[in-house]
C-alpha cells in the first residue's frame, strides 16, 4: 500500500499554502506465512508489531515489556484476517482492533499517533560514483521501491515527484545534491503536501550513506526559510539507510502530533450531547458513527429528550482528540452549551421558618434536575445538519 495524492487533480482543488492531512490506515498488515506449523501465531504477532509501530512513531515499540508480552498472542488484538498472496507468497491479510490497540499502547505507557498524518514530498537523488538521478514516482530504482516501503511500513504518507517536463525544466540532481532553496521550492509548490524531505543517497554497498534534509512546512516557505527544520546522515545499506532515516522523520512527527495529556488524563469520562437528531435511522446512525472513532471505548445512552440525545462516552485518547474526530464527521458541528436556567429560591412555608428556625438540609436544598446535575459534568455539545 502506497499513501499517494494525486498532485495535479489535487492542486486545483487547493490552490493555496495549508492542505489537509491524510488519514493513514493504521490498524492494517499483511505478513507473509512461514513453512512452521504455528505459522498463523507468528504471522498475528508480526502483524501487532507492525500495527503498533504504525500507531506509535516507534520503531523500538517491541523493546518494552509490556508490548513483547501482548505479541506472544497477536490474535488477542485481532478484529479480523483472510489469507490473501504477497510477493507470490501466502499471507495472512489482517485488521486489528483499534480499540484495543491503543488501550495497549496506554498500558504500555506510550504516545499514540494520530492517523491523521502529514504528508511528505520526498525528493530523493542518488549518487552511485557515475551518475546523479533522481528518484521519480515512476523511475522503477530499487531506491524509490525501498523508500516506499519504508514510509509505508513507518505509517507516513509520501508523495513522489511525476518526473514530467514541469519538473524536469525546473529541478535537477544538481539542485538538489547542492541544496538549492529556489529550484527547490519552484518545482515543490504545485504539490498540495505540507511539507518537504530531500535525501541524498551515496550508493556504496553496505557502505552507502543518506544524508537527509526536512523542510516542515508548506513548500512555498522553503525560500523564506532555507534552514532545514531537522537533518541527518545514515550510514548502512541503501536499503537500511533509507529506512532509518524515515523512521527518525516518522518519529519527529509522531513526536510532534502526540496529544496533549498533560492538561487531561485519557480514559476520563464525558457527556456528549447532540441536538437536531430527527429519526431513530439518525440515532442509530450517530451511535454507530461514535463507536467507530478511535477515540472512543465505549458509548451509552444517558438520555434522551425529543430531538436530542446525551452519551456517556469513555474515551481513549484526549477530549479535544475526541471532540476533533467528531466534527471531522459529515454533518456535526460543535455548538454552544444551552444556558441552564436559574434556580428560584425556595419559599420558606414551615412553621420553623416564620419563626427564624433553621430548616433541615433535605427541605431546604432543592433537587437537582438531570440535565442541571449534567451541567456540573464534563460535557460537550454538538448539532446536526437538517
Amino acid at each position: 500500500m502506497r499513501y499517494f495524492v494525486a498532485p495535479i487533480i489535487l492542486s486545483l482543488l487547493l490552490p493555496t499554502s495549508v492542505f489537509a492531512k491524510t488519514k493513514v490506515d493504521i490498524y492494517h498488515a499483511e505478513v507473509p506465512l512461514t513453512q512452521e506449523k504455528n505459522s498463523r501465531s507468528i504471522a498475528w504477532s508480526q502483524g501487532l508489531e507492525q500495527v503498533l509501530i504504525k500507531a506509535s512513531g516507534d520503531v523500538n515499540i517491541t523493546n518494552n515489556p509490556v508490548i513483547q508480552k501482548a505479541a506472544r498472542d497477536g490474535s488477542d488484538y485481532l478484529a479480523k484476517f483472510t489469507y490473501g498472496k504477497l510477493d507470490g507468497q501466502q499471507s495472512l491479510d489482517m485488521q486489528y482492533n483499534p480499540k484495543q490497540i491503543h488501550a495497549l499502547l496506554q498500558q504500555a505507557k506510550v504516545s499514540f499517533w494520530p492517523a491523521e498524518r502529514e504528508n511528505l514530498l520526498v525528493w530523493l537523488v542518488q549518487d552511485d560514483n557515475v551518475n546523479r538521478e533522481i528518484g521519480w514516482e515512476q523511475s522503477g530504482l530499487d531506491s524509490v521501491h525501498d523508500l516506499q516501503v519504508s514510509a509505508q511500513q513507518a505509517g507516513l504518507p509520501i508523495t513522489l515527484p511525476l518526473g514530467d517536463m514541469d519538473d524536469l525544466t525546473k529541478i535537477s540532481a544538481t539542485d538538489l545534491w547542492g541544496s538549492f532553496a529556489e529550484p527547490l521550492q519552484q518545482a515543490s509548490v504545485r504539490y498540495p503536501v505540507d511539507a518537504v524531505l530531500v535525501l541524498k543517497l551515496t550508493q556504496n554497498g553496505d557502505a552507502s550513506e543518506v544524508n537527509w534534509q526536512l523542510y516542515d512546512g508548506v513548500p512555498q516557505q522553503i525560500e523564506q526559510n532555507p534552514q532545514p527544520t531537522l537533518n541527518g546522515t545514515e550510514s548502512a545499506s541503501s536499503e537500511l539507510a533509507l529506512s532509518q532515516a524515515i523512521q527518525k522523520v516518522s518519529a519527529y512527527y509522531a513526536n510532534k502530533n502526540k496529544p496533549d495529556t498533560q492538561s487531561k488524563t485519557v480514559d476520563d469520562d464525558l457527556l456528549a450531547n447532540f441536538s437536531g437528531i430527527k429519526s431513530a435511522s439518525a440515532f442509530f446512525d450517530l451511535e454507530r458513527r461514535l463507536n467507530s472513532l478511535d477515540s472512543v471505548a465505549t458509548v451509552q445512552v444517558r438520555s434522551i429528550q425529543a430531538d436530542s440525545v446525551t452519551f456517556e462516552v469513555q474515551l481513549l485518547t484526549t477530549e479535544e482528540a475526541f471532540k476533533q474526530q467528531v466534527t471531522q464527521q459529515k454533518g456535526i458541528s460543535s455548538v454552544a452549551a444551552p444556558i441552564q436556567p436559574a434556580l428560584a429560591p425556595q419559599a420558606e412555608t414551615t412553621a420553623d421558618s416564620e419563626q427564624g428556625q433553621p430548616q433541615s438540609e433535605t427541605a431546604s436544598s432543592p433537587q437537582k434536575t438531570e440535565s442541571q446535575a449534567a451541567s456540573t459534568e464534563k460535557s460537550l455539545w454538538f448539532g446536526l445538519a437538517p
